[in-house]
C-alpha cells in the first residue's frame, strides 16, 4: 500500500504575488476583528486545523490563553499544522499573523528549515499560484513569544488559501498561537470567509440497490476472457519486454489486490470472493500484506516470532489460490511486505519501519530471514492442488520488497542505530569509500535543479574548504527527499559526503540485494519472473537498479488521502485532508503521465497498485482513463487497488467505502470495469505503434537530483505514443514527430491510433474503437457523437460508453452494455467549505447522481432494440421504453433508469 508521504514545502520561489515585508513585534495584539481562522488560539483543541506528525499537539503552552500549538522534533523532519481558507468573490489581498515561540530550534540544511507561519494560494484545481511566498515569520534557537506580520496580494486566479504553522526539516520544540488571517476587498473592507461548491451537491439522488448474492457478479459476467485453470500454458515467461507462457502464448493482466485477514478467510467468503472477481474480469490477484502484524489473522498465526508459517493460515492461502486456479486467475506472491522483525527472531534492534523499510536491503539478519521467509514459503506444497508453491504456474510473479529502496523511505532516510552502523562499515570496506584525488569542495545542495541533466557532483568539506575528511575514507552521505511540486527529487541530507561515491555506493548495494535474493530464489526452485520492489519515487538510480531483474513493477495513487497529516491513522482515513482535484483536467500530473515515467525499454510494467481514491469527487474518471491510456502503452499487467473479501448486504457498500481506496465497494468504479475489463483483455484500444525512449545518462544516474524531466516537458507524449526509458544515455524516436497530435491552446491530445482522446482544458476524455464507444468527466452540455449512439447529457460530470458484449463491432453486435455513470456519495456526505475534506463522513446508504439526457442509437445491425436495466447482481429488471426519433432505432431517456449499467439486446 502506497504508504505515508511526508510533505515538504522544499522550494520557497518568490512569488509572483505582491507582500509587504514580515515584522517581529512582541506587543501586537493576538488576534484583529474579521479573522477567519477557526480556532485560531487553539483554544477549542485544534478545530479545523490538520495537525500532523508525533510530536505535534495542542498543549497547555500559550501565549495568553490556556492552550497553543506545540511542535517537537527530536530529529529535522517537516511536522505542524494547517487549515485552509475559501477566498471569497473579491478578495484582493490578506494579512497573515501570529505569534512563534522557540526553544533549541536548529535550522534544516535550507534557509527556510526553521520554526514558521506560512501561506499558500491554490486555484480550483488545486494548484499551486504563485510559487510559494515568503513567511509571514520565521525562528531559530531559543526566543520569547514574538509576533509576526506580513500583507499579500491575492491573484485572481487563487481560491483558497492554505496557513500552515510548521518546525519544518528542524528539529527543536516551536510553540504557535493566535493565528490571524484577514481578507479585504480593493476598497479595504474586510471580508469573511467563502465555500467553494461541487459536483456532490448537484442534482437529484437516487439510493443503490446493494442487494447482492454470494455467488453473484458486479452487474455482467466477464468470467469467459479468462482462460481457465491458471497455469495451462505453464510458467509465465519474459521475451523482447513482454510476458508469454511456456507454450508461447501471449499474457496481459488486468486484476486487483486482495489484502491482509481478507487472504485468509473462511471457505465460504473465498468462494464468493473469488467467484466475484471472475465475473469481473479479473485474471491477476495480488496476495499483499500477508505479513503484517497488524491484521488477525496473518501469515505467521500472529505469534510472537515470524520464523514460521501458521499453518491453519497457510491452510486458508492453499485454499483461495486453488480456487483461483480453477477460475483462470493468476496470483502475483507478495513476499516482504509489512514483517514486523522482533526480538523473538534473533533481531536486537527492530527495524525504524515495518517489512525491513530500507535496513532489509543491506542488513545481514534482516536478509538471513527474508531468504528463511521466502524458502519455507515457496517449499511448501498446497493440500488442495498437491503442488508446491515454487512449482505452480498459476503463481505468475512475486515482488521480492513493497514500496522500498536503499536511498530512503517516503520521508527520506530513516536508518537508526546500529543500522546505520552496519551500513556505514559496508562502506568503509567498499571501493566507493577510497579517498579519490583532487580537493574537497562544497556540495551544490541544489545541483542539477529541476532540469534533469544532473549537475556537478562535489565532495563535501565541512564548509571552509579545508579538507577534514578522515584519512582513509570519504563520508557517506545521507539523502532525504525534496517534494517541491509533488514530484520527489533527490537531495542531500547530510553536511558532509561524497555524492557520486554515496549514490554509486548504494546503487551497488541495492543491486547486489536483488542479485543475491533472485539467485537465492531460483536456487530454491522459483521459476516465475520476479519484480524489485514497487517503490512509486522518481530516482533513476533506483529504477536503473530493479531493471536487473525480470520485470518493473510501481505503485501510484491519485489523491491518496493525506493520513500522514492525521497521524498515519488508516483506520480514520476519511478524516484525512485530499486535494480534489481532477485528473482529466490535470494530465501533467495523472495517474498515466506518473507511471509512464517507470517504463524501462525491453522489460515488462505492471501496476501493482493504483486507484483514484474516494472521497476525491471525480472517482468516475479513474477506470476508463487507466484501461484505455495503458493500453495504449501496451503495459503487461494493471491491479486496482483493493478487493474485499466478504459479500455485501443493504449496508456494506457504504461501510466498507470507509476505506477510500477499496475498489469493491466504490459504485462509479464497479460499474465501469464492465467496460475497462474486456477493454484491456481484448486490446479493444490498440497499442501506440510508436516508441520513444529517452537514454539516461550514467551522469544523471549518480548525482543530484537524480531525475528527469522529460516527461514533464512533453507531458502530452504518454497519451499519444508509447514511452520508456533506457540506461545507455542514446535516445530513440524524436518527441517532435508527435506535436501534431496536441495543442497546448486547445488542451487536445489525440492518440496517433486516432482511437482516443484528451481534452484537459474542458475535462473529458473520449474513446472511440470498434468494440468500445463512449467517453467520461466533464461532458455535461456536450454533443456527443459516435458510430453506434449520440448522447447529450446535462450533468456536469458523469460517463456514458457501450462496449461490446458478444465480442464483435459495436454496429453489428447483437449484444452490448450502456454504461452511464453519475457521482456516488454516502447518505449525509458532507464537505469542508475548501472541498478538501469532509465535515460529515455521512451513513452507511450509498446515494447515486441520477443521469440527465439521452441516448440515440442510430447504426445498429438489427431493427429492434430492447434495453434491460442490471442490479448490481447482475439480475436483469424490466425492459425499459424506447422513445422513437425519426432516422434512428429510437433513444433512452437516462434520467428514466435507476442503475449504472444497461444491457442492449439487437434483434
Amino acid at each position: 500500500m502506497h504508504l505515508h508521504r511526508i510533505l515538504f514545502s522544499t522550494a520557497l520561489i518568490f512569488s509572483t504575488l505582491c507582500f509587504s515585508a514580515g515584522s517581529a513585534n512582541k506587543a501586537v495584539p493576538s488576534d484583529s476583528v474579521g479573522n477567519v481562522i477557526v480556532d485560531f488560539s487553539f483554544e477549542q483543541g485544534g478545530k479545523n486545523w490538520t495537525i500532523w506528525g508525533s510530536g505535534s499537539a495542542v498543549k497547555d503552552v500559550a501565549r495568553g490563553g490556556k492552550s497553543g500549538l506545540t511542535i517537537h522534533n527530536a530529529e529535522p523532519n517537516w511536522n505542524g499544522a494547517e487549515q485552509v481558507v475559501v477566498l471569497p468573490e473579491g478578495a484582493s489581498g490578506v494579512t497573515l499573523s501570529g505569534w512563534i515561540k522557540t526553544e533549541n530550534v536548529v535550522q534544516g540544511i535550507e534557509s527556510w528549515e526553521n520554526a514558521r507561519i506560512s501561506i499558500e494560494f491554490h486555484d480550483e484545481l488545486g494548484k499551486l499560484v504563485g510559487g510559494y511566498p515568503p513567511a509571514a515569520g520565521q525562528m531559530v534557537g531559543t526566543a520569547d513569544w514574538t509576533h509576526f506580520t506580513r500583507d499579500y496580494r491575492v491573484s485572481s486566479a487563487a481560491k483558497t488559501v492554505k496557513v500552515q504553522c510548521a518546525l519544518g526539516n528542524a528539529a527543536g520544540t516551536a510553540y504557535f498561537d493566535d493565528i490571524t488571517l484577514t481578507i479585504r476587498n480593493r476598497k479595504g473592507e474586510q471580508l469573511k470567509s467563502g465555500r467553494l461548491s461541487g459536483i456532490m451537491e448537484e442534482g437529484e439522488w437516487y439510493p443503490l440497490n446493494t442487494k447482492f448474492s454470494t455467488t453473484g457478479s458486479h452487474y455482467v459476467d466477464w468470467s469467459g476472457l479468462l482462460d481457465a485453470p491458471a497455469g495451462k500454458h505453464g510458467f509465465l515467461t519474459v521475451k523482447d519486454g513482454n510476458f508469454f507462457f511456456e507454450n508461447g502464448t501471449p499474457a496481459r493482466f488486468w486484476g486487483t489486490n486482495l489484502v491482509e485477514k481478507n487472504c485468509f478467510a473462511p471457505d465460504k467468503e473465498i468462494d464468493s470472493t473469488v467467484s466475484r472477481l471472475a465475473k469481473m474480469g479479473v485474471n491477476m490477484l495480488r496476495l499483499h500484506h500477508l505479513d503484517a502484524p497488524w491484521t488477525t489473522p496473518n501469515i505467521f498465526g500472529n505469534a510472537e516470532g515470524t520464523r514460521k508459517l501458521s499453518k491453519e493460515s497457510m491452510r486458508q492461502l492453499d485454499y483461495l489460490i486453488s480456487r483461483c486456479k480453477e477460475k483462470g486467475i493468476y496470483i502475483f506472491l507478495d513476499l516482504l511486505v509489512h514483517r514486523d522483525f522482533t526480538e523473538a527472531d534473533g533481531i536486537e534492534n527492530r527495524p525504524p519501519d515495518l517489512g525491513g523499510k530500507q535496513v532489509g536491503f543491506f542488513s545481514k539478519k534482516i536478509i538471513e530471514l527474508q531468504k528463511e521467509f521466502n524458502e519455507n514459503l515457496l517449499n511448501h506444497v498446497n493440500q488442495f492442488t498437491g503442488v508446491a508453491y515454487k512449482d505452480e504456474p498459476a503463481i505468475a510473479m512475486s515482488g521480492i520488497i513493497n514500496e522500498s529502496t536503499i536511498f530512503g523511505a517516503f520521508s527520506g532516510d530513516i536508518l537508526t542505530e546500529p543500522y546505520r552502523k552496519e551500513l556505514t562499515e559496508l562502506w568503509e570496506k567498499s571501493e566507493f569509500s577510497k579517498r579519490t584525488n583532487g580537493p574537497a569542495v562544497n556540495a551544490d545542495k541544489e545541483a542539477g535543479g529541476d532540469d534533469g541533466s544532473g549537475g556537478d557532483v562535489a565532495n563535501v568539506s565541512d564548509g571552509d574548504g579545508a579538507d577534514n575528511r578522515d584519512n582513509h575514507y570519504l563520508k557517506l552521505a545521507v539523502f532525504g527527499l525534496d517534494w517541491g511540486n509533488d514530484r520527489p527529487k533527490l537531495r542531500l541530507n547530510s553536511e558532509q559526503g561524497d555524492v557520486l561515491e554515496s549514490i554509486k555506493f548504494l546503487s551497488s548495494v541495492e543491486t547486489a540485494y536483488f542479485k543475491d535474493m533472485s539467485e537465492h530464489l531460483r536456487k530454491v526452485g522459483c521459476r516465475y519472473p520476479l519484480a524489485g520492489s514497487n517503490m512509486p519515487l522518481p530516482l533513476l538510480a533506483m529504477l536503473r537498479n530493479n531493471a536487473e531483474l525480470d520485470i518493473i513493477m510501481s505503485n501510484e495513487y491519485w489523491d491518496h488521502p493525506q493520513v500522514w497529516k492525521i497521524n498515519n491513522d488508516w483506520d480514520n482515513m476519511l478524516s484525512a485532508p485530499f486535494h480534489n482535484r481532477s485528473q482529466l483536467r490535470d494530465p501533467k500530473a495523472s495517474l498515466i503521465q506518473n507511471k509512464s515515467y517507470f517504463r524501462v525499454d525491453g522489460k515488462p510494467f505492471i501496476i501493482t497498485e493504483w486507484n483514484h481514491c474516494y472521497p476525491n469527487e471525480h472517482v468516475l474518471e479513474g477506470v476508463p482513463f487507466m484501461a484505455a491510456y495503458a493500453s495504449l502503452q501496451g503495459w503487461n499487467g494493471v491491479l486496482q487497488f483493493d478487493f474485499n473479501a466478504h459479500a455485501f448486504d443493504n449496508h456494506a457498500l457504504g461501510v466498507g467505502r470507509l476505506r477510500n481506496i477499496v475498489l469493491a465497494v466504490q459504485p462509479e468504479d464497479v460499474a465501469q470495469w464492465v467496460v475497462a475489463a474486456p477493454l484491456f483483455h481484448r486490446g479493444d484500444v490498440k497499442a501506440a505503434p510508436g516508441l520513444v525512449v529517452e537514454g539516461i545518462t550514467q551522469e544523471q544516474l549518480e548525482s543530484i537530483p537524480n531525475y528527469s524531466n522529460m516527461l514533464e516537458t512533453n507531458y502530452h507524449l504518454p497519451f499519444i505514443t508509447r514511452v520508456a526509458k533506457n540506461f545507455d544515455g542514446k535516445h530513440t524516436g524524436n518527441p517532435e514527430e508527435y506535436a501534431k497530435y496536441f495543442s497546448a491552446d486547445s488542451g487536445i491530445i489525440r492518440s496517433e491510433t486516432g482511437e482516443l482522446l484528451l481534452n484537459s482544458k474542458d475535462g473529458f476524455m473520449r474513446i472511440e474503437t470498434e468494440h468500445v464507444q463512449g467517453a467520461s468527466g466533464f461532458i455535461g452540455g456536450a454533443s456527443l457523437e459516435f458510430p453506434l449512439f449520440n448522447a447529450e447529457i446535462s450533468n456536469r460530470h458523469a460517463s456514458v460508453y457501450a462496449v461490446s458484449a458478444d465480442g464483435k463491432e459495436l454496429t453489428s453486435s447483437k449484444r452490448f452494455y450502456l454504461v452511464v455513470t453519475g457521482p456516488a456519495k454516502m447518505k449525509g456526505q458532507v464537505y469542508a467549505p475548501p472541498r478538501t475534506q469532509l465535515e460529515n463522513e455521512g451513513e452507511g446508504e450509498v446515494l447515486v447522481q441520477v443521469v440527465n439526457g439521452r441516448v440515440t442509437f442510430k447504426n445498429i445491425g438489427g431493427k429492434k432494440v430492447q434495453i434491460f436495466p442490471l442490479e448490481i447482481n447482475g439480475k436483469r429488471g424490466k425492459a425499459m421504453s424506447i422513445k422513437k426519433v425519426k432516422g434512428t432505432r429510437g433513444a433512452l431517456e437516462l434520467s428514466k433508469g435507476r442503475t449504472l449499467v444497461y444491457e442492449v439486446v439487437v434483434k
